[in-house]
């Protein structure tokens, strides 16, 4: 038994749907660029016959050619006028055609537009979910890097208070874990850091680039 065909989601049509949308923009593109490419060159033609047929008119007032071979020279450039006429008309009705076609395909978008916005939503919404679980495990990252961190750093307190205790110092300042302040972005000296901007985020959601500066601190 043939296995029924699954029914395409409304982003599935749509995608075929704007194939078709570029399929007929190409076919009318191609189409001007010839009727534009054929007027072209008629004009070019009925150009140079114009002025033969202006040179056989003067040959033939002072009877040097028989009316006969002027008017089948003149016959030929009034049917090349006509085609021009034909081609320019050609190329005037076709913004037309397309959009008659490029309408029927809208009218099939509208139809379908009310689920597509639906699946569209509900896609976003996962989404939007997912960045903000990577949120949620940069910061978890940034507490268990600390922990690791202030296993070093913590003898800078310590010592400052063994100095309090000596009189060497009269407060210790120094906190008793490693802070986040040290690891800030210093736009000053040019010294990438952990927080992530608005242009950052922006860069890296719309074009998939990040920045430099960051970039040659992880090499």
């Amino acid at each position: 038994m043939a296995k029924a065909k699954e029914k395409q989601t409304a982003v599935q049509q749509m995608e075929e749907l704007f194939k078709k949308v570029e399929e007929v923009k190409d076919k009318f593109e191609i189409a001007l660029q010839k009727a534009l490419g054929e007027a072209k060159m008629l004009k070019q033609e009925i150009q140079e016959e114009e002025k033969e047929v202006q040179e056989l008119y003067t040959m033939y007032v002072l009877d040097q050619i028989v009316l006969e071979t002027y008017q089948e020279a003149k016959n030929k450039l009034d049917n090349k006028k006509k085609l021009l006429a034909v081609a320019e008309g050609k190329s005037a009705d076709m913004e037309d055609l397309k959009k008659k076609e490029l309408y029927k395909l809208y009218q099939q978008v509208k139809e379908i537009e009310d689920d597509y916005r639906k699946e569209d939503n509900r896609n976003i919404a996962v989404h939007r979910k997912r960045i903000f679980q990577a949120k949620v495990d940069y910061l978890k990252f940034m507490h268990e890097a600390q922990k690791e961190m202030t296993a070093t750093y913590k003898f800078n307190r310590k010592i400052g208070d063994l100095k309090v205790d000596l009189g060497l110092l009269a407060y210790n300042h120094t906190a008793g874990f490693a802070t986040a302040n040290r690891f800030f972005e210093d736009t000053y000296s040019r010294t990438p850091g952990i927080d992530v901007t608005r242009e950052e985020v922006t860069q890296a959601f719309n074009r998939g680039t990040y920045s430099t500066m960051i970039l040659e601190a992880i090499k």
